[in-house]
C-alpha cells in the first residue's frame, strides 16, 4: 500500500512529540487529591487561652496549621492539571509518531484484523512470528471487532485501539504499530480534514 508522505513522512521533532505526551498525561491526571483548610478541620472554635496575661503567643484556634490535628497549610485542593495545547501541534504530533513508527519498519497494515475465532492463542501464534517484537498496538477501524476483543484482551502486551482513539502516547508505548488498511485511510482523511477555528 502506498502511504501517504503528508503523514507517513514527516521530519521527526522529538520536542513536538514531547509537547504532545506532556499535554496527554497532564490530561488524563485526576486532580481528585484534597487536604483540610483550617474552617475544614473538625475541631473546637474556642480560644484557648486569653489573650494577654499568659506570655504566650496570640491564638484563636487550636486548628492552625502550627498545630498537631490542625488544618494543612497551602495543601492540594481538587483542580485541572490540563494544559492548552494548539490543535496544529497535536495533529502534527500523531504524524510525527506515525511517521517514526514508519521510518524504523514497524508499522504493519493489513487488509483487516479478521480472526477465525476469539482464541487468544490465535493472537498469540501471529505475534510470535514478529521478529523482535515486544508489545503490539492493533489500530481497528470503529467499531472494533468482538473476536479481537476477546483474543485481545488477556495479553498484556497486546491492545487494541479503534482509529478515532489512536494517540501519541500509545504509539510510543508499544514498539509495532499494526493498522488496518481502512483504519490508515480514515487517519490519512482525519489528518486532512481542516482544523475548525
Amino acid at each position: 500500500m502506498v502511504l501517504d508522505g503528508d503523514v507517513f513522512d514527516v521530519p521527526i521533532r522529538k520536542d513536538i512529540i514531547h509537547r504532545v505526551v506532556r499535554w496527554q498525561l497532564a490530561k488524563r491526571q485526576q486532580g481528585t487529591h484534597s487536604s483540610k483548610t483550617i474552617s475544614e478541620v473538625s475541631g473546637t472554635g474556642k480560644k484557648p487561652y486569653n489573650q494577654k496575661g499568659t506570655g504566650r503567643a496570640r491564638h484563636g484556634t487550636l486548628r492552625g496549621p502550627q498545630f498537631r490535628h490542625g488544618a494543612a497549610a497551602h495543601g492540594p485542593k481538587p483542580r485541572s492539571h490540563a494544559i492548552k495545547l494548539q490543535k496544529k501541534v497535536r495533529r502534527l504530533g500523531l504524524k510525527i509518531a506515525l511517521s517514526a513508527r514508519t521510518a524504523e519498519g514497524k508499522l504493519l497494515v493489513f487488509e483487516d484484523l479478521e480472526i477465525p475465532s476469539h482464541k487468544t492463542k490465535n493472537i498469540v501464534n501471529y505475534v510470535s512470528q514478529m521478529d523482535n517484537t515486544k508489545k503490539v498496538l492493533l489500530v481497528d477501524g470503529d467499531p472494533i471487532d468482538a473476536k479481537l476483543k476477546l483474543a485481545t484482551q488477556n495479553l498484556h502486551y497486546v491492545n487494541v485501539l479503534p482509529v478515532i482513539g489512536l494517540n501519541v502516547y500509545s504509539i510510543l508505548l508499544h514498539d509495532t504499530l499494526v493498522m488496518t488498511r481502512g483504519a490508515v485511510d480514515k487517519i490519512v482523511e482525519r489528518m486532512h480534514t481542516p482544523i475548525n477555528r
